[in-house]
């Protein structure tokens, strides 16, 4: 699956699954049903609207208020003006699969020696 390469999924994989997976499309059809999601989202999002996937999470924009910050090459003091921001917040349920741990090997533990324990109330004393 393409899903497994490095360095992160694109859209040409993303083309590719959906290709993959609906065998009655061209390669062209699946780039346009891709392309057709993503400039849904795009465009909803340009119009300040938020976009919901349910079981995926929120994408929104959000106004961000100017604030003082440094440039990190000459470490001057500037402005940032107000702006709009884009935010994903992921659903519970995404959460939950990706933080879901994967399945190791099974840990052999080390036996563990005891010490004998002091009896209760202090040592008895000694005999001499």
């Amino acid at each position: 699956m393409a899903a497994k390469k490095k360095g992160g999924l694109t859209k040409a994989d993303l083309v590719d699954v959906v290709y993959d997976r609906h065998g009655a499309l061209t390669k062209n059809e699946a780039a346009e049903i891709v392309e057709a999601i993503f400039g849904t989202v795009k465009s909803n999002l340009s119009t300040g609207r938020a976009v919901r996937i349910k079981n995926f999470g929120v994408f929104e924009i959000s106004d961000r208020a100017g604030r003082m910050g440094v440039n990190p090459a000459s470490g001057e003091k500037m402005f940032i003006p107000p702006h709009k921001g884009l935010s994903f917040r992921p659903s519970t349920r995404l959460k939950r699969q990706v933080s879901k741990p994967k399945a190791s090997k099974p840990t052999v533990s080390k036996p563990t020696v005891s010490k004998p324990k002091a009896p209760k109330g202090g040592a008895a004393p000694s005999e001499d």
